[in-house]
């Protein structure tokens, strides 16, 4: 009996001594992050735009051009859903503000001095995403747009012949792509058109009036802070 429990020691200690031996096996990586579209955001942008607007006489044709290009910033804010895995639908609003201030002699009138003042514009648009990678999302974007301008029409001396005070508005459409950071941070860059509504207003004091055509683009670089987003933990069901 003695010499059993005195052979079982040696085994046991034997035992030990090669599990302590042993490579220990490596902890398992931590779970690499989930990034979820679904949530809203708010956030800030600043870029590029340029006004174009062309006068056009109504006795003499082509009154001259305008184009002026900025820099703009403003914010946005907004909501997305992800659904089909790879799918992201949603809405914002935005609002720039930017100053662009241009003049020009008519080409036909150069008796006329055309000017052009814009100090703002706004936008709600829908946009209908892919998520190519689980961090980046390809989209297009198409809603409304409004642009606040004033313009103007003068002889030389300086008699006002249009002075109009007047919001433009039309169609916006666009794409872009957003980049997830972090869970909750993403930066994006989107190019857009806004097609303005076009207008004859008449000269005072005479029997003309002038055609009006305006549009509006702008590329703008921007970050979203992502709130309401589902936990990092939840399940994803996306194929990649």
């Amino acid at each position: 009996m003695l010499r059993s429990m005195i052979a079982f020691a040696f085994t046991a200690l034997a035992s030990s001594a090669i599990a302590a031996d042993m490579p220990m096996k490596a902890p398992p990586p931590p779970p690499a992050p989930v990034y979820l579209w679904t949530g809203c955001y708010l956030g800030g942008n600043f870029g590029w735009v340029q006004s174009s607007i062309h006068f056009e006489d109504s006795l003499f044709g082509d009154d001259g051009h305008l184009s002026t290009s900025r820099i703009a910033g403003g914010g946005q804010i907004g909501c997305d859903y992800q659904f089909y895995s790879n799918f992201v639908i949603g809405v914002r609003g935005m609002f720039d503000g930017v100053d662009i201030n241009n003049s020009r002699r008519g080409v036909f009138n150069d008796d006329r001095i055309f000017r052009s003042d814009l100090h703002s514009f706004a936008t709600v648009t829908g946009r209908l995403g892919y998520v190519a990678t689980p961090q980046l999302l390809i989209y297009v974007t198409g809603g409304w747009g409004e642009v606040q301008q004033r313009f103007s029409v003068t002889d030389l001396v300086g008699h006002q012949l249009i002075s109009v005070d007047r919001n433009g508005s039309g169609g916006d459409v666009g794409v872009g792509f957003e980049y997830m950071w972090f869970p909750n941070v993403s930066f994006w860059i989107e190019w857009d058109h806004i097609f303005i509504d076009r207008k004859s207003f008449p000269l005072f004091d005479t029997r003309e009036f002038e055609n009006v055509h305006r549009d509006f683009d702008k590329v703008l670089f921007g970050f979203n802070w992502r709130f309401g987003v589902p936990p990092v933990s939840a399940p994803v069901a996306a194929r990649y």
